[in-house]
């Protein structure tokens, strides 16, 4: 008897382990049901997109040029498709309707910036500067004013750009003079030569400025800066790796503080040599803001107005120095295209006379040949990443708030149904029948961006290109090395895309 009710015991057992098993496995299943459920509900009408892999998303698979890697897999998901980075939702659009949709039909809704950790309030930045601050009607007024601010004194009569631009051609000339026909790297020139016009700007015009400490500092932090964001930060992706590669928030955060321990020692010698009758920079007129108590001022506050500064060097330092450096790799690629450029400037302004922005519109072979190294070069092939400010419809696709959204801008400049053969250099494709630039081609690429978020630097960096450029090709000619039989047009790892190490020849024509 015992036995049987032992047996009995052990077999009532079993048959309560198989029942909670069984309703294990049936909540289990519910729940997987209910949950794939409602992400398919979510998800109705969402962008196609690739498979990725659990946590990582797809990030494995974005390479080391993530535009060309959203270019092929636009031929096979469409203009619009989503793709997940960690945990961050992204949306990757292509090509010039759904861009433009994007950025000016429905530019408020996409006209956010993501909360990464190395550019949130809670982290580096202090959520004040004009490039990753959100977009609201503080984004819309600040913007304004610093558009006022920089156009004023990038064409201010006491502080002339073009007068700051040939005094930079002429120190680099004397450099490359100095090489003696030998071949070098015409990066550290070009770098100082652009970093001294946006320094100048800002801070005013130095005659000795390459010997000034604070232009040198400034110069070796922006080189640090660069090398260190360029590499990219995965602690944005992932927040929780900053408990366990501490190390590189640390060092992100060491370069932050010295840029605004920077910026603020010029603010407090401004302030204290401030002249409201004299206004001699950039951040005088910040200065002068702060002063006046405007509605600018009551606003947005003085911390944020002096950020602004930030945002000056960002938008006009890299942008120009990287193009010039394209600009001498090409030309010295290309001497056909570059004796074109220079039969031009001789026609049109002679060996002595230097080049005025009021020369631009009578050099259309030299336009034309600063489009295409504009467009061939794509320096910021996907911008900033924009952040949706509300869910919304988009080329027929639902779209959640919140959602990062690359702008691939690659897309547009080397579309083959546009550009035919976007690999190749060819400045002639800009120019109509009639010998004038195609302005429609001018719609097809989008190098400053457009929209909400279009670089603030634009209008500066356009003159400081054409004013470089022609400059040094009206004093100067590049030659390929002979012993570099082919340039290597790849480019480093970073955000803009600039150009691996390369070596030039340069005679002086005059």
């Amino acid at each position: 008897m015992v036995g049987q009710h032992s047996s009995a015991g052990g077999m009532a057992t079993l048959v309560s382990s198989v029942e909670i098993q069984v309703a294990v496995a049936t909540f289990i299943a519910s729940f997987a049901t209910i949950k794939l459920f409602r992400y398919f509900q979510s998800n109705h009408h969402a962008a196609p997109g690739p498979w990725g892999y659990p946590v990582l998303g797809h990030l494995p698979l974005l390479g080391t040029e993530p535009h060309v890697t959203f270019q092929n897999l636009r031929k096979k998901f469409g203009d619009v498709f989503r793709i997940q980075l960690g945990a961050w939702p992204a949306l990757v659009v292509n090509g010039k309707k759904a861009i433009k949709e994007a950025l000016v039909e429905q530019g408020d809704a996409f006209s956010g910036r993501p909360q990464f950790y190395t550019t949130s309030s809670s982290a580096l930045y202090d959520g004040q500067g004009l490039s990753f601050s959100q977009f609201n009607l503080d984004y819309l007024r600040h913007r304004k004013m610093a558009n006022k601010v920089l156009s004023a004194f990038a064409n201010a009569k006491s502080n002339p750009i073009e007068d700051a631009i040939h005094h930079e051609i002429d120190t680099v000339t004397d450099s490359f003079a100095s090489k003696r026909g030998r071949s070098f790297c015409p990066h550290d020139d070009v770098f100082l030569a652009a970093g001294s016009i946006i320094y100048q700007i800002c801070y005013g015009r130095q005659e000795d400025i390459r010997e000034r400490k604070d232009f040198t500092d400034f110069i070796l932090q922006s080189k640090e800066f660069t090398e260190t964001v360029s590499a990219g930060n995965p602690i944005d992706i992932f927040p929780w790796l900053r408990f366990v590669i501490p190390w590189t928030l640390t060092n992100f955060r060491r370069l932050i503080r010295r840029s605004i321990e920077s910026r603020q020692k010029k603010v407090e010698e401004h302030v204290t040599t401030f002249d409201r009758d004299h206004l001699r920079d950039a951040t005088d007129g910040f200065v002068n803001i702060v002063n006046s108590n405007s509605e600018d001022m009551q606003v947005l506050g003085s911390r944020r107005i002096f950020s602004t500064i930030d945002d000056f060097f960002g938008a006009g330092f890299g942008t120009v120095a990287t193009t010039m450096e394209w600009a001498t790799m090409y030309m010295a690629a290309n001497p056909e295209v570059q004796a074109k450029v220079q039969q031009e400037i001789d026609d049109v302004v002679g060996p002595s006379r230097r080049p005025t922005l009021e020369d631009r519109g009578k050099m259309v072979y030299t336009e034309a040949c600063i489009h295409e190294i504009m467009r061939i070069t794509a320096l910021a092939p996907l911008s900033l990443p924009h952040y949706t400010t509300t869910d919304l419809t988009f080329q027929g696709y639902n779209v959640k708030k919140d959602t990062v959204v690359f702008i691939n801008l690659y897309s547009m400049s080397h579309d083959p149904d546009v550009w035919g053969d976007p690999e190749v250099f060819r400045p002639e494709r800009f120019l109509d029948s009639s010998g004038q630039i195609n302005k429609a081609l001018l719609e097809e690429f989008l190098p400053f961006a457009t929209g909400r978020r279009k670089c603030l630097g634009e209008f500066l960096g356009r003159m400081e290109v054409f004013l470089f450029f022609t400059g040094l090709l009206q004093k100067c000619s590049f030659s390929r090395p002979p012993e570099v039989p082919e340039y290597d047009y790849g480019v480093g790892v970073g955000f803009v895309r600039s150009p691996k190490p390369f070596d030039v020849q340069v005679t002086l024509r005059y």
